[in-house]
């Protein structure tokens, strides 16, 4: 592990501190012998009574976790972000804002690692928060469907983990008991994502090496010793591990006529007229998905709508989850695989 440092960035209203557990078990452990741990802080207070001095936005805490990678960690050849609830959308935001600025800043970052992120936002009390704390500049990025949360989102979908060659891997832990942020949220479009035993707060305060919320972490660090695998090593079609199919959907809008043939095409699926089997078909989409879904009886306008939804969220990988879904309801289908067949062909402009 020499050369390669790992930084841990806390979430909402928390500090450094919560990683306590973390820090001590992987000076313990002799596998990671020569690895670098660093922690990040930021000011996350609940309120600032200071009136010359203001809760930071997380556009300025992505900034300053930029500039402490880039100066505090200059000498280190490999970087490993981890981080906890907000964490991750700080996180995020930094590698959209390296991307759009300077990519060159992520050719040392190997290692994004998540735990309890609100990738999909928080409903947790909701209309409390919007009412106690609708001044709090962090507060604000945690609740469902924001705009700037999900166009960080995108970005690092499209640049980082869809990239051609990827070279960071990027993994999103949910806590099995997380109240605060499900594992839906947690988990969100992210394909390589897991849930872990915990809650919120108890899925960073690991007691062991034999803690799962350690594990995870120790043999991704391990990983990095393992070169990143061929893009052309991969699949075209199906998953590696699971079999279901890698959908990457239209790669320009379906013109009218080709989104007529795709509602043929699921028109043709057994159940499909059933509501509650389209209903269960929905309920394996993207969160912020179904949340935007048209609801109709007459299911051939319901799937138009469905359609056109996952167009405007396509940042959010719902064909994949599309693709996937029909392949675990009605596998082998006939009208499945000409459907997947055909959003392909879409995925390949001529």
């Amino acid at each position: 592990m020499s050369g390669t440092a790992v930084v841990f960035v806390h979430g909402f209203l928390s500090s450094a501190d919560t990683w306590g557990e973390f820090v001590r078990l992987v000076a313990q452990d002799d596998a990671l012998t020569g690895l670098h741990v660093h922690t990040f802080g930021y000011e996350s207070p609940l309120v600032s009574l200071n009136p010359l001095r203001r809760i930071p936005h997380i556009d300025d805490i992505a900034d300053d976790l930029r500039t402490y990678l880039s100066q505090d960690l200059a000498d280190h050849s490999r970087l490993a972000l981890v981080s906890h609830s907000q964490g991750g959308l700080v996180v995020q935001r930094a590698l959209a804002r390296m991307l759009a600025d300077n990519p060159g800043e992520l050719d040392r970052l190997r290692l994004v690692l998540m735990y309890a992120c609100p990738n999909a936002g928080s409903d947790l009390a909701l209309p409390l928060r919007r009412s106690l704390l609708r001044w709090h500049p962090q507060e604000a990025d945690l609740r469902p469907l924001r705009a700037a949360v999900l166009d960080a989102q995108r970005v690092v979908l499209r640049q980082i983990v869809h990239a051609p060659q990827p070279t960071v891997r990027v993994k999103v832990y949910a806590g099995a008991s997380d109240g605060v942020v499900p594992p839906a949220s947690a988990r969100s479009v992210f394909p390589d994502a897991g849930v872990l035993p915990g809650d919120h707060f108890s899925i960073i305060q690991p007691d062991s090496h034999e803690h799962r919320s350690y594990v995870v972490l120790r043999r991704a660090l391990l990983a990095l010793d393992d070169p990143a695998p061929s893009p052309e090593a991969l699949p075209d079609v199906r998953d590696p591990d699971t079999g279901t199919p890698q959908t990457a959907g239209p790669a320009v809008e379906p013109t009218g006529d080709e989104y007529a043939e795709l509602v043929r095409l699921l028109l043709d699926l057994p159940n499909i007229h059933d509501p509650s089997f389209r209903q269960q078909l929905y309920s394996l989409l993207p969160r912020p998905v179904q949340e935007q879904l048209p609801r109709s009886p007459v299911a051939r306008l319901e799937l138009i709508g469905m359609l056109s939804t996952l167009w405007r969220y396509r940042h959010l990988d719902g064909w994949q989850a599309l693709g996937a879904g029909l392949t675990a309801l009605v596998p082998d289908h006939p009208a499945t695989v000409a459907l997947l067949a055909r959003l392909d062909t879409l995925a390949r402009p001529m």
